[in-house]
């Protein structure tokens, strides 16, 4: 969890401190971000954290093999084949027989979590998408409000409905989405869609396909229809949504920007409140109920192998718990809450449309099978240069999408070449 308090919240029941335990609790994870050691520490003074750095590039498997760490700290799809291959401790039978309480964590992600039924990890934050629209300009213009469920599609056919004409920074625009790489908005329709760009079985690419024309497509549509405002700069200011000149904006951590809503701007020129509301989606079109658009950077889970299960159960609890969420409820974070008792609210503003719909972990965006080099950075430049091409009717998309097919394979034919000479 973030670091730096100086001031740790009392331990609930479900806790279960143990008082100068005199032990060592050796936790794996690949950025310190994650948690601050300090706080468990306060709950159990007798235990020492010893850090056991994974460089997230080697054979995670291997690694934990060699390590024996206590606790790891897993992205899903980590999480999902470590779970599938008995590498976790289940933790059903430790929530039952503890009595833990998980009545008020996010339900829907709960579910997601279990692995062919039985749950091996909890995950205290998510980032998730939401719909954020400005009900006054749908109101003046005309245009009916945003719904839960909506699809990427029916967002950008939204978007369009308002005007594309005007001074580019003093106009009115339908959605506010970063477009100087126009991989975001591909890798975002992409992942709500469900589509993968390779097949990790055969390491065969596989986006010069009927399904990836349609994202595409739905993507070169919008961007033409000069409805985004996608210029990207920061601050307040620079912000049209923020500053009431963008009917809507998405983004995948929305709690970031209902941390930016709710700040106080009365020190920035010309802002004029507006009336803010939220809708939950994107949603997965072939299951309106749904989201892919979720990431958990950091589910805690116990490997098999740990000599110190019920002091990482006590860890896992801890930082999943109703005392800790309390503490966090309060401090501007970057993501949501998993335990849901004191994050309902911020700052006023309801925050009801992030727990909504049920993640499906299947798709996690931009995550890799392990021990798959692929390369996301050469995909981004890929991707960017042809869609570019595109816009600007130098190049059909089908040509395009051909020309991505050939270069992503080249790239990742390379990178796994590459990952052979090293073995």
């Amino acid at each position: 969890m973030s670091a730096g308090f100086s001031q740790a919240p009392k331990a609930s029941a479900n806790s279960s401190p143990q008082v100068n335990t005199n032990q060592t609790l050796k936790v794996l994870y690949n950025d310190r971000y994650y948690y601050n050691e300090n706080l468990f520490k306060e709950q159990f003074p007798g235990t020492q954290i010893q850090a056991v750095i994974w460089d997230g590039k080697s054979d995670l498997k291997a690694f934990i093999a060699k390590q024996s760490p206590d606790v790891v700290m897993l992205n899903t799809l980590q999480y999902t084949q470590l779970s599938k291959e008995n590498q976790l401790a289940e933790l059903g039978q430790l929530i039952k027989r503890d009595n833990y309480d998980t009545a008020t964590l996010y339900p829907d992600l709960l579910e997601a979590l279990k692995v062919k039924g039985k749950l091996y990890g909890l995950s205290p934050r998510f980032n998730t998408e939401a719909i954020f629209y400005n009900a006054d300009l749908f109101q003046k213009y005309k245009v009916p409000m945003p719904k839960d469920g909506m699809t990427w599609e029916e967002v950008l056919k939204l978007a369009a409905k308002f005007p594309a004409t005007g001074n580019k920074d003093t106009r009115i625009w339908g959605l506010h989405y970063p477009l100087d790489n126009y991989t975001y908005l591909i890798n975002d329709i992409a992942t709500a869609e469900g589509v993968s760009r390779y097949n990790p079985d055969t390491l065969k690419v596989t986006i010069n396909t009927a399904a990836w024309k349609k994202v595409y497509n739905m993507a070169v549509t919008a961007i033409k229809s000069n409805t985004i405002e996608g210029s990207n700069k920061s601050g307040y200011d620079a912000d049209p949504f923020l500053m009431g000149r963008a009917a809507m904006t998405v983004n995948l951590n929305s709690m970031n920007t209902l941390r930016d809503i709710a700040a106080d701007k009365s020190a920035v020129a010309k802002y004029k409140p507006f009336t803010v509301k939220m809708a939950a989606g994107p949603a997965d079109p072939k299951n309106r109920n749904m989201t892919r658009n979720i990431h958990l950077d950091s589910i805690m889970a116990i490997p098999t192998g740990s000599p110190n299960q019920d002091l990482a159960w006590d860890f896992i609890k801890y930082y999943n718990g109703v005392e800790f969420a309390k503490f966090k409820a309060g401090e501007p974070v970057g993501y949501s809450l998993s335990r849901m008792d004191y994050s309902k609210e911020y700052k006023g503003y309801s925050t009801e449309a992030f727990y909504k719909l049920k993640p499906n972990l299947e798709t996690p965006p931009n995550i890799h099978p392990m021990g798959i080099p692929f390369n996301n950075l050469q995909y981004s430049v890929i991707v960017h240069n042809e869609l570019k091409q595109v816009i600007s009717n130098k190049k059909t998309l089908d040509k395009a999408l051909a020309s991505v097919q050939t270069q992503v394979q080249k790239s990742l034919d390379d990178a796994v070449k590459k990952q052979q000479t090293k073995k």
